[in-house]
Protein backbone atom coordinates (compact mmCIF):
# COMPACT_ATOMS: atom_id res chain seq x y z
CA UNK A 1 0.00 0.00 0.00
CA UNK A 2 1.19 3.50 -0.79
CA UNK A 3 -0.47 6.29 1.19
CA UNK A 4 -0.51 9.57 -0.73
CA UNK A 5 -2.49 11.64 1.77
CA UNK A 6 -4.29 11.38 5.09
CA UNK A 7 -6.45 14.45 5.72
CA UNK A 8 -7.95 14.03 9.19
CA UNK A 9 -9.63 17.43 9.10
CA UNK A 10 -11.68 16.60 5.99
CA UNK A 11 -11.82 12.81 6.61
CA UNK A 12 -10.10 11.99 3.32
CA UNK A 13 -7.44 9.43 2.43
CA UNK A 14 -5.72 8.91 -0.92
CA UNK A 15 -3.96 5.58 -1.49
CA UNK A 16 -2.54 3.34 -4.19
CA UNK A 17 -3.02 -0.42 -3.56
CA UNK A 18 0.10 -2.25 -4.73
CA UNK A 19 -0.39 -5.93 -3.80
CA UNK A 20 -3.48 -8.10 -3.57
CA UNK A 21 -3.60 -8.01 0.23
CA UNK A 22 -3.91 -4.20 0.04
CA UNK A 23 -7.37 -4.74 -1.45
CA UNK A 24 -8.21 -7.04 1.47
CA UNK A 25 -7.21 -4.25 3.89
CA UNK A 26 -9.28 -1.69 1.96
CA UNK A 27 -12.34 -3.95 2.16
CA UNK A 28 -12.12 -3.60 5.96
CA UNK A 29 -11.70 0.19 5.79
CA UNK A 30 -14.54 0.94 3.35
CA UNK A 31 -18.10 1.26 4.67
CA UNK A 32 -21.55 2.45 3.59
CA UNK A 33 -21.89 6.14 2.61
CA UNK A 34 -18.15 6.53 1.93
CA UNK A 35 -17.43 8.52 -1.24
CA UNK A 36 -14.91 6.61 -3.34
CA UNK A 37 -13.27 8.30 -6.34
CA UNK A 38 -11.15 6.76 -9.06
CA UNK A 39 -10.84 5.97 -12.75
CA UNK A 40 -12.97 3.27 -14.29
CA UNK A 41 -14.17 1.87 -17.61
CA UNK A 42 -17.88 2.41 -18.15
CA UNK A 43 -20.03 0.96 -20.92
CA UNK A 44 -21.75 3.77 -22.82
CA UNK A 45 -24.76 2.99 -24.99
CA UNK A 46 -24.65 4.05 -28.62
CA UNK A 47 -26.60 7.25 -29.41
CA UNK A 48 -27.74 6.01 -32.81
CA UNK A 49 -30.08 3.02 -33.21
CA UNK A 50 -28.18 -0.10 -34.09
CA UNK A 51 -24.87 1.43 -33.06
CA UNK A 52 -22.40 -0.44 -30.86
CA UNK A 53 -21.90 0.38 -27.21
CA UNK A 54 -18.37 1.42 -26.30
CA UNK A 55 -16.29 1.37 -23.15
CA UNK A 56 -14.97 4.76 -22.09
CA UNK A 57 -12.42 5.55 -19.39
CA UNK A 58 -14.01 7.88 -16.85
CA UNK A 59 -13.29 9.44 -13.48
CA UNK A 60 -16.15 8.71 -11.07
CA UNK A 61 -17.12 9.33 -7.48
CA UNK A 62 -19.44 6.68 -6.06
CA UNK A 63 -21.36 6.71 -2.78
CA UNK A 64 -20.78 3.24 -1.39
CA UNK A 65 -23.77 0.98 -0.79
CA UNK A 66 -21.88 -2.31 -0.69
CA UNK A 67 -18.41 -3.85 -1.02
CA UNK A 68 -17.48 -7.03 -2.89
CA UNK A 69 -14.04 -8.62 -2.70
CA UNK A 70 -13.14 -11.81 -4.54
CA UNK A 71 -9.82 -12.96 -3.03
CA UNK A 72 -9.34 -15.57 -5.77
CA UNK A 73 -9.52 -13.09 -8.66
CA UNK A 74 -8.18 -10.18 -6.62
CA UNK A 75 -11.02 -7.84 -7.57
CA UNK A 76 -12.46 -5.28 -5.11
CA UNK A 77 -15.64 -3.48 -6.13
CA UNK A 78 -17.30 -0.50 -4.47
CA UNK A 79 -20.95 -0.64 -5.51
CA UNK A 80 -23.17 2.44 -5.27
CA UNK A 81 -24.64 5.51 -6.95
CA UNK A 82 -22.61 7.89 -9.09
CA UNK A 83 -22.24 11.29 -7.38
CA UNK A 84 -19.74 13.11 -9.59
CA UNK A 85 -17.50 12.40 -12.54
CA UNK A 86 -15.88 13.32 -15.85
CA UNK A 87 -16.53 13.66 -18.74
CA UNK A 88 -19.77 15.24 -17.58
CA UNK A 89 -21.58 14.76 -20.89
CA UNK A 90 -21.33 10.99 -20.45
CA UNK A 91 -22.24 11.07 -16.79
CA UNK A 92 -25.44 9.61 -15.36
CA UNK A 93 -25.68 11.00 -11.82
CA UNK A 94 -27.65 8.72 -9.55
CA UNK A 95 -27.05 5.66 -11.75
CA UNK A 96 -25.65 2.56 -10.09
CA UNK A 97 -22.09 1.56 -10.88
CA UNK A 98 -19.45 -0.86 -9.62
CA UNK A 99 -16.16 0.98 -9.26
CA UNK A 100 -13.34 -1.55 -9.52
CA UNK A 101 -10.41 -0.72 -7.24
CA UNK A 102 -7.33 -1.95 -9.06
CA UNK A 103 -3.69 -2.45 -8.17
CA UNK A 104 -1.53 0.50 -9.16
CA UNK A 105 -4.45 2.94 -9.50
CA UNK A 106 -4.98 5.82 -7.10
CA UNK A 107 -8.26 6.02 -5.22
CA UNK A 108 -9.64 8.64 -2.87
CA UNK A 109 -11.92 7.79 0.05
CA UNK A 110 -13.95 10.47 1.81
CA UNK A 111 -15.66 9.41 5.02
CA UNK A 112 -18.23 10.90 7.34
CA UNK A 113 -15.66 10.21 10.05
CA UNK A 114 -12.14 8.87 9.59
CA UNK A 115 -11.42 6.60 12.56
CA UNK A 116 -7.99 6.01 14.04
CA UNK A 117 -8.16 2.22 13.68
CA UNK A 118 -8.86 2.69 9.94
CA UNK A 119 -5.73 4.82 9.55
CA UNK A 120 -3.76 2.22 11.49
CA UNK A 121 -5.12 -0.47 9.17
CA UNK A 122 -3.83 1.42 6.13
CA UNK A 123 -0.47 1.99 7.79
CA UNK A 124 -0.31 -1.70 8.62
CA UNK A 125 -0.89 -2.46 4.93
CA UNK A 126 2.08 -0.23 4.08
CA UNK A 127 4.28 -2.15 6.52
CA UNK A 128 3.04 -5.49 5.16
CA UNK A 129 3.59 -4.45 1.53
CA UNK A 130 7.18 -3.35 1.96
CA UNK A 131 7.93 -5.28 5.14
CA UNK A 132 10.53 -2.89 6.46
CA UNK A 133 14.11 -3.89 5.67
CA UNK A 134 14.07 -7.27 3.96
CA UNK A 135 17.27 -9.01 2.85
CA UNK A 136 17.12 -11.43 -0.07
CA UNK A 137 19.86 -14.08 -0.38
CA UNK A 138 19.77 -16.26 -3.49
CA UNK A 139 22.27 -19.11 -3.30
CA UNK A 140 23.48 -22.44 -4.57
CA UNK A 141 26.59 -24.45 -3.66
CA UNK A 142 28.89 -22.04 -5.57
CA UNK A 143 27.72 -18.51 -4.79
CA UNK A 144 25.31 -16.43 -2.72
CA UNK A 145 23.95 -13.09 -3.96
CA UNK A 146 22.68 -10.55 -1.40
CA UNK A 147 20.19 -7.75 -2.13
CA UNK A 148 17.96 -5.47 -0.05
CA UNK A 149 14.31 -5.14 -1.00
CA UNK A 150 13.45 -1.46 -1.51
CA UNK A 151 10.19 0.24 -2.49
CA UNK A 152 11.69 1.00 -5.91
CA UNK A 153 12.99 -2.53 -6.47
CA UNK A 154 16.11 -4.31 -5.22
CA UNK A 155 19.50 -2.93 -4.18
CA UNK A 156 22.23 -5.46 -4.87
CA UNK A 157 24.77 -5.63 -2.05
CA UNK A 158 27.43 -8.33 -2.37
CA UNK A 159 28.24 -11.78 -3.78
CA UNK A 160 29.97 -14.47 -1.72
CA UNK A 161 31.64 -17.41 -3.48
CA UNK A 162 32.03 -20.82 -1.88
CA UNK A 163 35.46 -21.64 -3.29
CA UNK A 164 34.16 -24.89 -4.71
CA UNK A 165 35.41 -25.70 -8.25
CA UNK A 166 33.31 -27.68 -10.65
CA UNK A 167 29.89 -29.23 -10.32
CA UNK A 168 31.12 -32.82 -10.04
CA UNK A 169 33.78 -32.26 -7.39
CA UNK A 170 32.88 -33.87 -4.11
CA UNK A 171 32.24 -31.06 -1.69
CA UNK A 172 34.63 -30.72 1.22
CA UNK A 173 32.70 -30.20 4.47
CA UNK A 174 35.13 -27.60 5.79
CA UNK A 175 34.76 -25.53 2.60
CA UNK A 176 30.96 -25.76 2.83
CA UNK A 177 30.88 -24.78 6.50
CA UNK A 178 33.19 -21.81 5.89
CA UNK A 179 30.91 -20.72 3.04
CA UNK A 180 27.80 -21.01 5.21
CA UNK A 181 29.45 -19.11 8.07
CA UNK A 182 30.34 -16.27 5.69
CA UNK A 183 26.68 -16.10 4.60
CA UNK A 184 25.47 -15.99 8.22
CA UNK A 185 28.03 -13.32 9.16
CA UNK A 186 27.13 -11.11 6.18
CA UNK A 187 23.40 -11.41 6.91
CA UNK A 188 24.04 -10.32 10.50
CA UNK A 189 26.19 -7.44 9.31
CA UNK A 190 23.45 -6.11 7.03
CA UNK A 191 21.00 -6.44 9.97
CA UNK A 192 17.65 -6.71 8.17
CA UNK A 193 14.25 -7.15 9.82
CA UNK A 194 13.67 -10.31 7.77
CA UNK A 195 15.97 -12.50 5.69
CA UNK A 196 14.80 -14.69 2.82
CA UNK A 197 17.17 -17.47 1.71
CA UNK A 198 16.21 -18.88 -1.68
CA UNK A 199 17.62 -20.98 -4.46
CA UNK A 200 17.46 -24.24 -6.38
CA UNK A 201 18.42 -27.62 -4.97
CA UNK A 202 19.31 -28.53 -1.41
CA UNK A 203 21.88 -25.84 -0.53
CA UNK A 204 19.38 -23.55 1.21
CA UNK A 205 18.12 -26.52 3.26
CA UNK A 206 21.68 -27.46 4.21
CA UNK A 207 22.28 -23.85 5.23
CA UNK A 208 19.24 -24.04 7.47
CA UNK A 209 20.57 -27.20 9.16
CA UNK A 210 23.95 -25.50 9.60
CA UNK A 211 22.30 -22.48 11.24
CA UNK A 212 20.19 -24.64 13.53
CA UNK A 213 23.36 -26.53 14.52
CA UNK A 214 24.92 -23.19 15.48
CA UNK A 215 21.90 -22.30 17.62
CA UNK A 216 20.50 -19.70 15.21
CA UNK A 217 16.75 -19.31 15.64
CA UNK A 218 15.08 -19.60 12.25
CA UNK A 219 11.41 -19.54 13.23
CA UNK A 220 10.36 -15.89 13.15
CA UNK A 221 12.64 -13.73 11.00
CA UNK A 222 14.28 -16.16 8.59
CA UNK A 223 12.49 -17.70 5.61
CA UNK A 224 13.52 -20.35 3.09
CA UNK A 225 12.02 -20.41 -0.42
CA UNK A 226 12.69 -22.19 -3.68
CA UNK A 227 13.76 -20.59 -6.96
CA UNK A 228 14.85 -22.09 -10.27
CA UNK A 229 17.85 -19.78 -10.64
CA UNK A 230 20.48 -17.82 -8.71
CA UNK A 231 22.05 -14.40 -9.30
CA UNK A 232 19.99 -11.57 -10.79
CA UNK A 233 17.63 -14.03 -12.43
CA UNK A 234 16.88 -15.68 -9.08
CA UNK A 235 16.31 -12.31 -7.39
CA UNK A 236 13.88 -11.27 -10.12
CA UNK A 237 12.13 -14.62 -9.80
CA UNK A 238 11.56 -13.89 -6.10
CA UNK A 239 10.15 -10.45 -6.89
CA UNK A 240 7.76 -11.74 -9.55
CA UNK A 241 6.47 -14.63 -7.44
CA UNK A 242 4.18 -14.44 -4.42
CA UNK A 243 6.72 -15.60 -1.81
CA UNK A 244 7.51 -12.11 -0.46
CA UNK A 245 3.83 -11.23 -0.21
CA UNK A 246 3.25 -14.51 1.64
CA UNK A 247 6.10 -13.78 4.05
CA UNK A 248 4.70 -10.35 4.92
CA UNK A 249 1.39 -12.04 5.69
CA UNK A 250 3.13 -14.70 7.80
CA UNK A 251 4.75 -11.98 9.90
CA UNK A 252 1.32 -10.49 10.55
CA UNK A 253 0.05 -13.94 11.56
CA UNK A 254 2.92 -14.22 14.06
CA UNK A 255 1.96 -10.89 15.66
CA UNK A 256 -1.70 -11.89 15.85
CA UNK A 257 -0.78 -15.29 17.32
CA UNK A 258 1.24 -13.68 20.12
CA UNK A 259 -1.69 -11.42 21.03
CA UNK A 260 -4.19 -14.30 21.12
CA UNK A 261 -1.77 -16.42 23.15
CA UNK A 262 -1.49 -13.54 25.64
CA UNK A 263 -5.28 -13.62 26.03
CA UNK A 264 -5.19 -17.32 26.92
CA UNK A 265 -2.18 -16.83 29.17
CA UNK A 266 -4.06 -14.22 31.24
CA UNK A 267 -7.15 -16.44 31.29
CA UNK A 268 -5.04 -19.30 32.61
CA UNK A 269 -3.67 -17.10 35.38
CA UNK A 270 -7.18 -15.86 36.22
CA UNK A 271 -5.63 -12.37 36.42
CA UNK A 272 -8.84 -10.48 35.73
CA UNK A 273 -7.03 -8.63 32.93
CA UNK A 274 -9.07 -10.12 30.07
CA UNK A 275 -12.55 -9.33 28.75
CA UNK A 276 -14.36 -11.96 26.64
CA UNK A 277 -17.33 -11.35 24.34
CA UNK A 278 -19.26 -8.25 23.32
CA UNK A 279 -20.78 -7.49 26.71
CA UNK A 280 -17.54 -7.72 28.70
CA UNK A 281 -15.54 -5.80 26.06
CA UNK A 282 -18.16 -3.06 25.94
CA UNK A 283 -18.06 -2.75 29.75
CA UNK A 284 -14.25 -2.61 29.75
CA UNK A 285 -14.32 0.03 26.99
CA UNK A 286 -16.80 2.12 29.03
CA UNK A 287 -14.27 2.07 31.90
CA UNK A 288 -11.42 3.05 29.55
CA UNK A 289 -9.63 -0.12 30.66
CA UNK A 290 -8.90 -1.70 27.26
CA UNK A 291 -5.23 -1.78 26.36
CA UNK A 292 -5.60 -4.06 23.31
CA UNK A 293 -8.87 -5.02 21.60
CA UNK A 294 -8.81 -8.15 19.42
CA UNK A 295 -11.64 -8.64 16.94
CA UNK A 296 -12.04 -11.50 14.49
CA UNK A 297 -12.52 -9.99 11.04
CA UNK A 298 -15.63 -12.06 10.26
CA UNK A 299 -17.11 -11.06 13.62
CA UNK A 300 -16.37 -7.41 12.84
CA UNK A 301 -18.16 -7.58 9.49
CA UNK A 302 -21.18 -9.38 11.00
CA UNK A 303 -21.49 -7.02 13.99
CA UNK A 304 -19.99 -3.87 12.51
CA UNK A 305 -22.25 -1.25 14.09
CA UNK A 306 -21.89 -2.55 17.65
CA UNK A 307 -18.19 -3.35 17.35
CA UNK A 308 -17.41 0.10 15.96
CA UNK A 309 -19.07 1.65 19.02
CA UNK A 310 -16.64 -0.32 21.19
CA UNK A 311 -13.73 0.58 18.91
CA UNK A 312 -14.57 4.27 19.20
CA UNK A 313 -14.42 4.07 23.00
CA UNK A 314 -11.16 2.13 22.90
CA UNK A 315 -9.63 4.72 20.55
CA UNK A 316 -10.66 7.61 22.79
CA UNK A 317 -8.91 5.85 25.70
CA UNK A 318 -5.82 5.37 23.47
CA UNK A 319 -6.11 1.61 23.32
CA UNK A 320 -4.91 -0.51 20.41
CA UNK A 321 -7.25 -2.27 17.98
CA UNK A 322 -6.24 -5.47 16.18
CA UNK A 323 -8.35 -7.19 13.52
CA UNK A 324 -7.45 -10.88 13.44
CA UNK A 325 -7.92 -13.18 10.44
CA UNK A 326 -9.73 -16.50 10.81
CA UNK A 327 -7.49 -18.29 8.30
CA UNK A 328 -4.98 -19.42 10.93
CA UNK A 329 -4.99 -21.14 14.34
CA UNK A 330 -4.99 -17.92 16.37
CA UNK A 331 -8.13 -16.77 14.55
CA UNK A 332 -9.81 -20.09 15.26
CA UNK A 333 -8.96 -19.73 18.96
CA UNK A 334 -10.41 -16.22 19.05
CA UNK A 335 -13.52 -17.53 17.30
CA UNK A 336 -13.82 -20.18 20.01
CA UNK A 337 -14.17 -17.52 22.73
CA UNK A 338 -16.72 -15.41 20.88
CA UNK A 339 -14.79 -13.54 18.21
CA UNK A 340 -13.92 -10.52 20.36
CA UNK A 341 -11.67 -10.13 23.40
CA UNK A 342 -9.54 -7.52 25.14
CA UNK A 343 -6.40 -7.25 27.22
CA UNK A 344 -7.01 -4.81 30.07
CA UNK A 345 -4.86 -2.22 31.78
CA UNK A 346 -6.42 -2.98 35.14
CA UNK A 347 -9.15 -5.13 36.68
CA UNK A 348 -12.76 -3.91 36.58
CA UNK A 349 -15.69 -4.96 38.72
Amino acid sequence: MRILQIDRKNNVVKVVPEVRDDLWHLERVLEKHDLVSGTTDRRIKAKEPGGKAERVKMFLQVEVEGIEFDRHSGVLRANGKIVEGKPEDLLEKGAHHSLEIELGRKIEIKKERLKRFQIERLERAVRASHAGKMLLVVLDDEQADFALLREFGIEEKVTIRSGKHGKRQEEDESIRNKYFQQIVDKAREIDAEKVVFAGPGFTKNNLRKFMEGKGVKVAEQLFFEGTNSVGKTGLQELLKGNALEKIAQEMQVLRETKLVEKIFEELGKDSGLVAIGLRECEKAADFGAVEKLLVLENFFLENREKVEEIMDKVEKARGEIHLVGKEHEAGEKLHGIGGISALLRYQIQ
